[in-house]
């Protein structure tokens, strides 16, 4: 059950970010971007699997439900009297509004259309957000900040995928690049904001919780944000130097930084439907097991010492985040660039890893 939930929210994440993309371009003249070729199946199939994937996750309360009160009644219940169920028919009924209007949208491409979509998504990501665990510990403060960083990450998710994957050539980049990088910024900067200010609410103990499978997995995501940050500034500053080079195909590293969010939304998806630890050790992942051998006991919490090896990390991560930057000028071969941004991920985790003790 917790794979197929985990699964489902990864597909909420892309099919938001999908349709999101393609709507927000759709309103931008092609003179300012690459011409994009987006199917209508890729459209309708991202609207439909909507529904389908948020209802996931009230499975788990109707299997509570059913034994004492049936099938028919339970479900009928979690759509009553539960915020659940209130979410899932806001979002059902906004889906239906989008399929009709992505249908006549596909008859006659219109911008109009195209901005009704995407007030559609942000009414159907504020449902969303009014379930999240944010906003159940924390009340519409919560939901308001889960919905702002959902609705920043399918921005700029968005329309990195459509220039990936659904673009035709690279034309018009840098004017692209004029009102994309800005937009990507802001995305970045909301999502950050809002990331910090969801684990100061939901973790209170952030470092104590690396020791729990919560804890790991949102610190693995953390880190996943050095070398996108890194990325996101070549793709934004450096680009400028070699877009008149004739070789140079901007696409390549738009995809890693693209690779690099959709990472970062799988993990998100893997500890999002877990319970958040509390302010002490409470139980020990296998997974940071491997890293720390010490012995953990409950209550214990976590605190940072400067070690030799974890300082060599950190340098290592400087040089790796050096050679990052270098492959990109150079215009080395994918894979050793991919290399470089794994091996800045590691050294910057196993370097944290190395300094953090528990009493």
């Amino acid at each position: 059950m917790m794979a197929l939930t985990i699964f489902s929210q990864f597909l909420l994440y892309v099919s938001l970010a999908l349709l999101m993309g393609s709507f927000i371009l759709y309103c931008i003249p092609e003179t300012v971007r690459p011409k994009i070729d987006v199917s209508a199946k890729w459209l309708i199939v991202s609207a439909v699997i909507l529904p389908v994937v948020t209802f996931v996750p009230n499975i788990q309360l109707l299997t509570i439900l059913t034994p004492q009160f049936g099938l028919i009644e339970s479900v009928g219940m979690l759509l009553m009297k539960f915020k659940v169920g209130h979410s899932w028919l806001a979002i059902v009924g906004f889906t239906i509004i989008l399929l009709i209007v992505i249908r006549q949208f596909m008859k006659k491409t219109s911008k109009l259309m195209a901005i009704i979509a995407i007030f559609i998504l942000i009414a159907i990501m504020a449902a969303i957000g009014y379930i999240s665990h944010a906003g159940s510990m924390t009340g519409l403060v919560g939901s308001a900040l889960d919905f702002v960083h959902l609705l920043a990450v399918s921005v700029w998710l968005g329309i990195l995928l459509m220039m990936s994957f659904f673009s035709k050539d690279p034309l018009n980049w840098e004017a692209f690049l004029k009102w994309f990088s800005p937009v990507a910024l802001v995305a970045f900067t909301a999502v950050a904001l809002t990331g910090v200010l969801m684990t100061d609410t939901i973790v209170p103990g952030y470092v104590t919780s690396w020791s729990s499978n919560y804890g790991q997995f949102l610190f693995i995501k953390h880190v996943l944000l050095v070398p996108l940050t890194v990325i996101i500034l070549a793709n934004s500053l450096l680009i400028k130097l070699k877009l008149n080079k004739p070789l140079f195909e901007p696409r390549t590293w738009v995809r890693i930084e693209t690779i690099l969010l959709i990472l970062i939304l799988f993990i998100t998806a893997l500890y999002s439907e877990q319970q958040p630890p509390s302010f002490y050790v409470q139980e020990i992942s296998p997974f940071f097991e491997l890293f720390y051998r010490s012995s953990i006991d409950a209550g214990m919490r976590g605190y940072f010492q400067m070690t030799g090896i974890g300082l060599g990390f950190f340098l290592l991560t400087t040089l790796f985040i050096g050679l990052v930057i270098v492959s990109y000028i150079k215009q080395l071969p994918v894979i050793v660039s991919a290399a470089m941004t794994f091996a800045v991920t590691l050294c910057f985790y196993m370097g944290f890893m190395s300094i953090i003790f528990f009493k």
